[in-house]
């Protein structure tokens, strides 16, 4: 660690009460730099005096650090596993052995793209097959701005561009230069806050007891360090049901292939289905 980043890490703790030290170093310096651009601050150090004084830029600097991006559909490949194998599965499994839920929880949904792309794949299996199977779907972040953002479920023109045509005329209405969630979808998704760091919660309290059959947890792992991406990583394993499945974002493929209870669902995908770890 630099001495300038050692600085923030310290007055961020100390002076703004925001600790920032679980977060990846790489992904810190790029914010730093990006911030110190923004501001035209000439030098790290001019930066870290900045950052000292001023509350009002430790904010920024902290909205900076909180990454809230999605997409509709964003994965081709998942939400193609995703339709035509794992959740016409998951319906025939539960089926045959008299369940009578598929549990699915998106673990920081940002402004709700994914959640939704999931909500409308289900509405439509269930359609088909007129299974008395009812899906379950929660959605959190820690961010109650965000949860605004997708319990609205309103998106502009460029946000939807990945939407099929049918799935567009179906599920959303366009009012003027924004497309709106039908309600009969944005209805079935259960939203709360809920800390993917915190230690004591491995699943969101509205869910009860977890036993998720499909969790998204995409392209949040790789901003904190190491061993941060391995405790959230242990979250999710006792969050998920037995051979359960966790999609992650690409980038974060490699992260969850090193670690002890999942294995590849399908490569080259980013879907994981959860294995027994030892001591289990």
């Amino acid at each position: 660690m630099s001495q300038e980043l050692g600085e923030i890490v310290q007055i961020m703790a100390q002076t703004h009460h925001r600790p920032i030290d679980q977060y990846d170093e790489g992904f810190l310096a790029k914010t730093i730099e990006k911030r110190q651009q923004a501001i035209g601050a000439k030098t790290a150090q001019a930066y870290v005096e900045l950052l000292a004084r001023s509350s009002d830029e430790a904010e920024s600097f902290c909205r900076s650090l909180n990454i809230g991006y999605s997409e509709f559909f964003r994965n081709p490949l998942t939400f193609a596993l995703l339709e035509q194998w794992i959740l016409p599965s998951l319906l025939a499994e539960k089926e045959k052995s008299g369940g009578r839920e598929i549990r699915v929880w998106s673990a920081g949904c940002a402004a709700g793209q994914e959640i939704y792309s999931v909500a409308i794949l289900l509405d439509e299996l269930m359609a088909r097959s007129e299974s008395t199977v009812v899906p379950r779907i929660f959605a959190t972040d820690h961010s109650a701005r965000e949860l605004t953002l997708a319990q609205q479920g309103v998106y502009d023109v460029s946000a939807v561009r990945q939407v099929r045509l049918h799935h567009l005329k179906e599920y959303f209405a366009c009012e003027g230069e924004t497309y709106r969630i039908a309600d009969r979808i944005k209805n079935k998704v259960d939203f709360s806050i809920h800390d993917l760091l915190d230690e004591h919660a491995s699943s969101p309290a509205a869910s009860i007891y977890g036993d998720f059959d499909l969790i998204f947890c995409s392209n949040l792992l790789f901003y904190y360090r190491s061993d941060i991406r391995q405790d959230i990583l242990r979250r999710m394993h006792r969050s998920l049901s037995d051979r359960g499945y966790l999609a992650t974002g690409e980038a974060e493929r490699d992260i969850v292939s090193k670690q002890e209870g999942f294995r590849p669902a399908a490569i080259p995908s980013s879907l994981f289905q959860k294995t027994m770890r030892k001591g289990d």
